[in-house]
């Protein structure tokens, strides 16, 4: 299991809050403030990402297209989504099985709390790739 998160948010000061709490628990962290850059960081970065910790509103797109596209090059990355947002706009996004998800604000041990879990969540390829 990778202890890279890649974190997609276009506010800085969320994107600084989660790094801090994630860099004191050791897992190294990349920072992307839209859908462009975050492409652009996964394709520069050499490591396997554990983690695309991903706003669900992001100004060029939503977060659940960013996180296809993602897992579309990285497909065993795991993918947590987090969201100020409520209602009708938000469980669109939420309808989808396995999505992981943690409603903004969070308290630091929330945030850890919800990493590890999905972290630590089944692989849902690794199941696929023993049944050939």
């Amino acid at each position: 299991m990778s202890r890279t998160v890649l974190i997609v948010d276009d506010e800085a000061a969320q994107r600084q809050y989660m790094r801090r709490i994630l860099e004191a628990e050791s897992f190294r962290v990349l920072e992307a403030a839209d859908f462009q850059e975050a492409l652009a960081m996964q394709h520069n970065h050499i490591a396997e990402i554990g983690l695309l910790l991903i706003d669900l509103r992001l100004p060029s797109g939503n977060g659940y297209d960013l996180s296809q596209a993602l897992l579309s090059r990285e497909p065993h990355s795991k993918v947590l989504f987090v969201s100020g947002q409520t209602g009708a706009e938000l469980r669109k996004f939420l309808d989808v099985p396995e999505v992981h998800f943690l409603q903004k604000p969070f308290q630091p041990e929330e945030l850890l709390a919800h990493v590890k879990a999905v972290l630590q969540s089944p692989d849902p390829f690794a199941d696929a790739a023993s049944e050939y």
